[in-house]
């Protein structure tokens, strides 16, 4: 007969997006790679500051709101 699919969905936990782990369980990272992780953010950094400018025709350069 006619089965209520939503409330079968519903019955299930959801799973875990994200799970806390303490920082001794991690492993050793050199120097190196924090560098390295560093250059990175600050290019990703970078790059989203110059999509973020308006465009020459976004700025109203002249002041003119008609």
């Amino acid at each position: 007969m006619f089965r209520n699919r939503i409330r079968q969905a519903m019955t299930s936990p959801p799973e875990p997006a994200f799970v806390l782990v303490p920082l001794c369980w991690l492993p050793p990272v050199v120097p190196a790679q924090w560098l390295y992780v560093q250059a990175l953010y600050q290019w990703a950094f970078e790059q989203a500051q110059q999509v973020i400018q308006p465009s020459i025709l976004e700025r109203d350069l002249l002041g003119v709101w008609n």
